[in-house]
This record gives structure tokens, sequence and C-alpha cells, in this order.
């Protein structure tokens, strides 16, 4: 009976001790694997560098040697020499070591690596040692500030300027440039705004004077109104004359181009008063339920010279246009900012932006352009004729206006930065373009290219 006892009891233990070896197999089959692929890489959060965290870091397992790379470069001024990778595998590795230029590390998960050295491999072993993987890792920053402008002189001088006004458009074949001195209207091209030519020596259909500063570009044709009556050219050179001086409304200047539509300012006949309309080559359609005029009427402080224009769509994607500065019909230089918007439900709105911010100064000749979702405006003089030099930026679509950081956009010291009257232009691929202007001594022909970074960042 006691043998009997004794050998139940013997087989238990044998079983158990045979069930713990299987055990055991197994649990080590499944800690072993020959997958040494990597599965994702970061770094370690850095309070002091954000920046490390905020892109996707990619992995490449194709070839021979695979790549780790960052999907975007890092934003500017992030710090690589000293930063903690985070890896995790397909399957726990055998090893996983870091080679860099200057050293060998074999990774613990925690080591402090400096990444500002190429070219980084790793190499990572499977725990089961038949398979090895390795990495080549490729991480970018942004080299430039992305707030910075970049600027260059493509142009010194287009032409001898002496006396003139000028007004330039971008075309589907570049750029034309406008010019007159009083006598007659020149015609300068160029494809790409550093060499220029001049394609017409005088435009005999234009009338003299012609201040060109008051051209309309709507789509492919080209606009001004003097003496009642209506110019347009489709070829840039020859000009149509269509005369509305005898008609009820009498065009006094054109205004821009909005909503599809080329706009002008008119003068009803009978009350003499001024009004917006729309205007084409066989009609004009003055407009007289504009919310914020009396029957249409417009303000007696709405320019009518030397103002500058403006057509964007607004954060609300409604079209939108912002009306500064300039003279009014009694020659008086205003300091109204005046902002055209379109609802469909309810029409056309005008608002004097200028209410909420008195103080703003009286302007003719500025220009206005928007860029990097804001308003930027150059050059200009006041009442004073003293000339404006700085950039004026605006983030709330032209209600007020700011200083920018000076170090961030510093045009170059060859541009002489107290001017009104120039041209300011963007094309489709981010580049602004500055042409000619005049001082209270002087007329420019130079051109300058410039362009915020992070625009060109894809």
């Amino acid at each position: 009976m006691r043998n009997f006892e004794f050998m139940r009891y013997f087989w238990s233990i044998l079983l158990l001790f045979i069930a713990v070896l299987v055990g055991c197999k197994k649990e080590s089959a499944a800690e072993t694997s020959s997958d040494a692929r990597v599965n994702t890489f970061t770094f370690y959060t850095d309070t002091l560098n954000p920046g490390l965290t905020e892109i996707t870091y990619k992995i490449d397992h194709s070839g021979d040697t695979g790549r780790i790379y960052s999907a975007d470069s890092l934003r500017f001024g992030t710090r690589l020499d000293s930063v903690v990778p985070y890896v995790t595998y397909k399957a726990t590795p055998g090893s996983a070591t870091f080679y860099l230029p200057d050293t060998t590390i074999e990774s613990t998960g925690v080591d402090t690596m400096n990444f500002n050295q190429s070219p980084i491999y790793l190499k990572v072993i499977s725990s089961d040692l038949s398979n090895e993987q390795w990495y080549k890792i490729s991480i970018y920053v942004h080299q430039a500030d992305p707030e910075l402008y970049t600027w260059e002189q493509l142009t010194e001088s287009i032409f001898e300027p002496q006396n003139c006004v000028t007004k330039a458009f971008l075309t589907k074949d570049g750029f034309a440039l406008f010019v007159n001195n009083g006598l007659a209207t020149t015609l300068y091209q160029s494809k790409e705004g550093k060499t220029w030519t001049q394609t017409a020596s005088q435009i005999s259909s234009l009338p003299v004077p012609c201040y060109v500063r008051d051209i309309v570009q709507h789509h492919d044709t080209l606009y001004y109104i003097d003496g009642g009556s209506l110019y347009y050219s489709t070829d840039l050179i020859t000009w149509i004359k269509k005369d509305y001086s005898s008609s009820s409304a009498v065009p006094v200047t054109m205004l821009l181009s909005y909503n599809n539509q080329p706009w002008c300012v008119i003068q009803d006949s009978t009350s003499q008063q001024l009004m917006l309309a729309t205007i084409h080559i066989d009609s004009i359609c003055p407009l007289t339920n504009i919310a914020g005029t009396t029957n249409g009427y417009l303000p007696a402080t709405f320019p009518i010279s030397e103002f500058a224009a403006l057509s964007f769509e607004s954060s609300s994607e409604r079209p939108r246009a912002m009306v500064v500065g300039g003279r009014d019909y009694n020659g008086n230089i205003v300091n109204s900012r005046w902002n055209l918007e379109y609802a469909p439900n309810s029409g056309y709105r005008l608002k004097d932006f200028s209410i909420s911010q008195p103080t703003f100064e009286s302007l003719t000749g500025v220009s206005i352009i928007q860029y990097d979702d804001k308003l930027l405006m150059f050059g200009g003089i006041n009442n004073d004729l003293s000339l404006r030099s700085d950039i004026l930026y605006s983030i709330d679509e032209g209600m007020n206006w700011l200083l920018p950081d000076t170090t961030k956009n510093l045009l170059p010291s060859m541009y002489d930065p107290k001017r009104y009257n120039q041209t300011v232009l963007v094309d489709d691929s981010s580049n602004i373009f500055i042409i000619g202007g005049q001082s209270n001594k002087q007329s420019f022909s130079d051109v300058y290219r410039g362009f915020l970074n992070s625009a060109k960042w894809e």
C-alpha cells in the first residue's frame, strides 16, 4: 500500500516536472523571433524642444538598407545635438545598435545622441539571431526661418525714369509695365521681371495725358476712364474708346475688378452725386441697393483718385474688397478704409473701417496685396507730403494695421523704401514683385522679388 502511494506521488511529480519543461520551452519559443524590423520611430518628448514630436517619422523596410526619415522638415531652430530616440520593434530584438560618424551606441532605449551628424545607421538583430536589418536615419530641420521674407533686386532700372508714373500688371505672357511722362504712354514687357523690352514707344489710342495708375485689369482686359469715356484693350497696345459723357451715368474713374465684374465710380447726371457701378463695353449698371449708401449715393469721403483697391475672398468665403486712402471728389486726402462685401442673401454692403481706428493715417499712393492670409500695405504719402517707409500688415482683413517685425521682413539695402505709387504684385508661385514708384524727388523703375520662406514649403 505504501509502495502504491509512493508510485502515485512519484508520477505526479514527474508529470508536473514535464509540464513545466514543456511550458518553459513554449515560452522560450514565443520569446524568440526572426523579425528584425523597426515598427515605429520618434523621439522622447522634450519640453525645451517640442518640435521633435510635431511631425511624423516614416519607415521604409525595402532594400538591403531601409530608411527612417522625417515626413516633413522639423521646425526652424529645432535642436538635434542632444536627443533621445524612441524606437519600437515588430518583435523584441536581440540587439539594436546606432552607428554615428563619431561613435557606436548599443541601444538601451534611453540613450542621448547627437543627430546633427550624417550618416546615421541603426542595425537591428532578431532575437533568434537569424536576421538583421539595417536602416539609414535621415532627420531634416528647416534651415531657414519660416517667418522670414527673402528679397532680391531683379532689375536696377527698366528705363531712365524722369517724372514718370508707372503701373504694372501680370499677364499670361509675364509682366506689362505702362509708363507715362505726361506726353506719351510707353509699354515695357518682361517674361520673368528681370529682362525688359520696350514693345510700344507711344500708345496713341490712349488719351494724353494718361494717368496710368487708374488702369484696372479684369481678366484679360484692361479698362481706363477719362473725360467720361471708357477705354479698353485686350492686347495692351490697341485701346478702343466708348463715349459715355452724355449718358445719365457718367463714368468718373475705374475702381477695381470685384466679384467677377469690372467696377467704377460714376456721377449721376441729375443729382451730380457719385455712385458705384459695374461697367462693360456697351453698358453701365449703377448699383443703387448697396447697404451703407443712401440710395446708392456714396459718402463724401469716398475716394475717386490715388487710392489703393484690392479684391479678395474673406475668411467667410465671401467676395470682399478694400479701398484705402486716396483723394475725394474735392481733392482732399482721406484716411478712410472702405470695406465692400457681398453676401448672397443680403447683397452688397459698404462700410468705413476707419471709424473703428480713426488715427489711421491719411494716405495716397499705397499698394495693397493679400499674402499668407494677411493684407500687406506698401508705401504711400500723407497730407504733409511725408513718405511712408514701413510695410504695414493686417490680420483681420483691413480692420486694423500693424507694423511688422523688421528683422523678418526687411527689403534690400538698395531699395529706397520712401516711395509711393509702386506696383506690388503676387504671382502663382507666391512671389511678391515691387515695381517702380515715385518719391518727392524722383521716379523709380527698379524691380524687386521677395517671398515668405514658409510660402514656398509644401
